[in-house]
């Protein structure tokens, strides 16, 4: 089994990629106690292995800032995903609970450094372009405002309009999962830092953990990359 969904690209730099999940027979639940003692575990490793004032020197996290400042984002005020929940951990604060399968790419997120994103399949409309947003579009993100677009910033967007805002900063709500979903896309974002294997390496280990605490079946990646 593989991802029913390919991603094309109208934009992004050289390195730029995204490597596709699917995630079928989803039985989306709550974390288990099981879980969250190995995530407390995974806390410690983080905080051993990464500084707060040193993640402006990071070169994975830099990789996305600088995609984040080619299309007009100020990724000190927008931060990608994955460098928000890092910090929130390297903070000493605990993750959200969402759900099972969300808990997990949080901090498989943290860990790696490495944005990812879950779409719940059934709510796509058409082709997953990686574009430039189109000036004046809107786009409504999960638990925040609408934001008009002003023509420049980077997004993943289907037929009907942006799925993912600034190449992991914001999913959207059109698109997000709940506890309907049943099938689910998962990709993580790589950037030029972020290698085929970095990125092969997070996804492994995402999809590991997937596939012992949520109740589902985990499809081979494919991924997708920029031709520029």
């Amino acid at each position: 089994m593989s991802p029913s969904r390919s991603i094309r690209f109208e934009t992004g730099p050289s390195g730029t990629s995204i490597t596709v999940v699917a995630i079928t027979e989803l039985k989306l639940g709550k974390s288990s106690a099981d879980f969250e003692k190995y995530e407390q575990e995974m806390f410690e490793e983080i905080r051993l292995r990464n500084d707060l004032e040193d993640l402006s020197s990071d070169s994975l996290l830099l990789s996305y800032r600088a995609m984040h400042w080619t299309y007009g984002i100020d990724p000190t005020k927008k931060r990608g995903s994955s460098e928000a929940v890092l910090r929130r951990v390297l903070q000493g604060e605990n993750l959200w609970r969402i759900s099972d399968l969300v808990d997990i790419v949080n901090l498989s997120s943290a860990y790696h450094k490495i944005p990812i994103g879950l779409i719940d399949e059934a709510k796509i409309n058409g082709q997953l372009t990686l574009r430039q947003a189109k000036k004046g579009e809107l786009f409504h993100r999960i638990g925040g405002d609408t934001i008009k677009c002003r023509g420049r910033e980077i997004v993943l967007a289907d037929d009907s309009g942006i799925v993912c805002y600034g190449y992991a900063i914001h999913d959207s709500d059109r698109t997000k999962v709940t506890k309907e979903s049943t099938t689910v896309l998962m990709l993580h974002y790589g950037a030029s830092a972020a290698t085929k294997e970095i990125i092969s390496d997070a996804t492994d280990f995402t999809s590991h953990l997937i596939k012992r605490w949520v109740d589902c079946e985990v499809s081979e990646p494919i991924r997708y990359v920029s031709p520029n």
